[in-house]
């Protein structure tokens, strides 16, 4: 068996931020050289000095005044016959010099080449989404749109704030991305209605887009203070990615790139970039910020904007995960420099931080469970196998969550792996079950845990980066929760199996709850305490709801689904409940009373998104026949087969429902439950933890 382990990313070397080294400066953007100015290439300017405190220091651009339009000058396009690159947003893309003070879209031209295309900065000083949208410079900038064109859009530093708030200039716009709106009424006394700061965003790449342009959506430059301790504006660039997702535009987390950089070179440096309290770059910041930009273009799919950078550009290296990676394992005993090696020998401890679990055999046709104790969130872990075609990966997280399966020979695939604890607040946690505590610690703890499983299981290398992703949330019962032990299963935990490394799936289902105990538990109390906008949240209960003896208990639950719909709505997520599937008594009768179609009542009435797994389930019993055993390990919960083929039910409800998911399911997808795969033929590889106790619940 070969072996891998990835350490802490090295301290990047000191680098100048004065005259001169910005391209030094932006060497250490994820640690590797992303730009070197090519001989007679862009002489950048002197340092400008920070400005003393004055009204214009600010710490937000809503406290600064409105730009004057009048006094901004109008870019023309100098060829039409060539492609052109838009940029519209604030100040932060665009200044002026006003102070010290420049935008990164006025230093990003020449990163491109004039003769192959234009750029053009529509970007204005005070603005948000919703002024630059109410003020018509939208719509002059639209009218200028040719199919060919590229339209980056950026905006978020003017858009926070109280809809109504003097203070905030009438800038201020609606949270999340929903169709809502809010009267706002203007100092001359007219009435506005507001829209969500995603509906804005949605008319521009809307627009664009039906103009044969390609649309990139960026989150903002991140505020001078807020880059050390976790990220910037961390719900708006969740309503950025799904109004990307919604409008199939492109999304480039700026914030994200930006900060890494600012982390690489330090506080001192990044207080040097900064022309004011914590908003706006000097020319040096702004330069800085441009590379960043180009970094980011390049690490889109198929980096559309390639064929049109100049030698400067071509120089910037493309922004990668792996440039972000918290660790990197080397598995081979030939590491490289920058990779930890690692041993069957390496055992995990708190104090290494990483290892193999004690109880893992190192055989070479065993499985291995790896460790790495990292901080509540989803993680894209990229690994490398090895062996040759006899070796046969399967590759399970946590509490045996499907991650791949039967991966052949030397190949190198990423999933998304998500890592949750208990805490909620200092104040509040989830209320575990004693078991939870007991055997499964693993789907709670600090630690991401992975399985390497198959035929001779062989692992080069494992890298593990953070990973700005939307989440799928499950709340539910036994039948969806991450069963502990062999032979059990159920189908959250084999769902995650079926989509492309661009969503994580979060499972906090458990055994033997009703949707009325989770809420009692902190279950979802937890679910709403990470989810961000742009996050969807599956809710599938029934089974133990229906032993409620009391007379409302059904209207109970019916309430209890539209708060939690509700509710994840107010917080710019998506709500898709599931109808719970039949038991095996269910092929015939129903067993489940009336929940299921008040799962399908709620749907309706909330115009609300459904997945009804109760029908698909008795399809898939029906199809099976005889069969029917074979999917089940008891009279209500599954094997690895009845839930591998349920997951997949699942993720043909996610297609019939047009959710913007189905578009990032795996590309070889396709599934129906009257011709479910041969049980006969099924195969999956066996994790080490086995019991014959069943679930709680049934």
């Amino acid at each position: 068996m070969n072996w891998y382990h990835t350490s802490q990313a090295g301290t990047p070397s000191t680098v100048s931020a004065r005259t001169g080294n910005v391209s030094q400066l932006a060497e250490t953007v994820l640690g590797a050289p992303i730009y070197r100015a090519p001989r007679g290439g862009i002489i950048f300017a002197a340092v400008i000095s920070l400005l003393s405190a004055s009204g214009f220091l600010f710490a937000a651009e809503d406290e600064r005044p409105v730009v004057d339009a009048s006094k901004v000058v109008v870019e023309k396009i100098h060829n039409a016959a060539l492609p052109t690159l838009h940029i519209v947003g604030d100040s932060t893309a665009k200044s002026g010099g006003t102070h010290g003070m420049f935008g990164w879209g006025e230093r990003i031209a020449p990163f491109f080449n004039a003769e192959r295309i234009n750029v053009i900065n529509h970007a204005i000083g005070g603005r948000s989404a919703r002024t630059y949208f109410t003020e018509g410079r939208w719509g002059k900038v639209a009218a200028q749109i040719k199919p060919g064109d590229f339209v980056i859009i950026q905006f978020g530093h003017n858009d926070q704030g109280r809809i109504g708030d003097p203070a905030n200039k009438n800038r201020a716009d609606g949270k999340g991305i929903g169709d809502e709106t809010a009267e706002d009424t203007k100092p001359d006394g007219t009435k506005e209605f507001v829209h969500t700061f995603g509906w804005y965003m949605s008319q521009f790449a809307g627009e664009a887009k039906t103009k044969g342009a390609t649309v990139i959506i960026s989150a903002p430059i991140p505020h001078k203070q807020r880059w050390e301790n976790g990220r910037d504006f961390e719900a708006l660039a969740g309503w950025d990615a799904e109004v990307a997702r919604r409008n199939d535009a492109l999304f480039l987390d700026l914030t994200l790139v930006v900060t890494d950089t600012y982390k690489k070179i330090g506080s001192e440096k990044v207080e040097a970039l900064f022309a004011d309290k914590g908003t706006h770059t000097t020319d040096e910041g702004a330069q800085t910020n441009a590379i960043c930009v180009v970094a980011g273009l390049k690490s889109l799919p198929a980096n559309p904007l390639g064929k049109f950078f100049s030698n400067d550009g071509a120089a910037v290296a493309a922004w990668t995960p792996e440039a972000n990676a918290l660790f990197k394992f080397d598995f081979t005993r030939e590491a490289k420099p920058g990779w930890t090696e690692l041993a069957p020998v390496n055992l995990y401890s708190d104090e290494s931080g990483f290892g193999l679990e004690p109880s893992t055999n190192t055989a070479s046709d065993r499985p291995f469970l790896f460790s790495v104790k990292l901080p509540e969130g989803n993680y894209a872990v990229t690994a490398t196998f090895g062996g040759g075609s006899e070796s046969v990966n399967t590759v399970k997280a946590e509490q045996r969550r499907l991650m791949l399966e039967k991966i052949s020979g030397s190949e190198t695939r990423t999933f998304i792996a998500q890592l949750h604890t208990p805490r909620i607040s200092d104040a509040e946690k989830v209320k575990l079950k004693q078991r939870e505590r007991d055997t499964e610690t693993v789907n709670w703890d600090e630690k991401l845990t992975l399985e390497f499983n198959g035929k001779h299981p062989s692992l080069r290398s494992l890298e593990i980066s953070p990973a700005n992703v939307p989440t799928i949330f499950i709340a539910g019962d036994s039948t969806v929760c991450d069963q502990p032990n062999e032979p059990w299963n159920s189908w959250g935990q084999m769902l995650p199996r079926f989509f492309k490394p661009a969503v994580a799936v979060a499972n906090y289902a458990e055994s033997g709850e009703s949707i009325k105990s989770s809420l009692g538990a902190n279950r979802f109390a937890k679910i709403f305490s990470t989810l961000k906008a742009g996050d969807y949240l599956f809710v599938q209960f029934g089974h133990n709801d229906m032993k409620d003896k009391a007379t409302n208990a059904l209207e109970t639950y019916k309430a209890n689904l539209k708060k939690i719909v509700a509710r994840t709505r107010e917080l710019g997520g998506t709500p898709v409940l599931v109808t719970s599937m039949e038991r095996k008594a269910g092929v015939e009768r129903d067993t489940l009373a009336g929940y299921p179609q008040t799962v399908r009542d709620v749907a309706q009435e909330e115009n609300c998104a459904l997945i009804d797994l109760h029908a698909m389930s008795r399809i898939f019993y029906h199809a099976l026949g005889a069969d029917l055993d074979k999917a089940f390990q008891d009279g209500t919960h599954h094997n690895n087969y009845g839930s591998y083929e349920l997951a997949k039910c699942v993720a043909l409800g996610i297609q019939q429902a047009k959710l913007p998911l189905a578009k990032l399911l795996v590309d070889d997808f396709g599934f129906d439950p009257a011709k479910p795969d041969d049980v006969n033929q099924f195969e999956m590889a066996v994790s080490p933890n086995a019991s014959k106790d069943k679930p709680l619940g049934n």
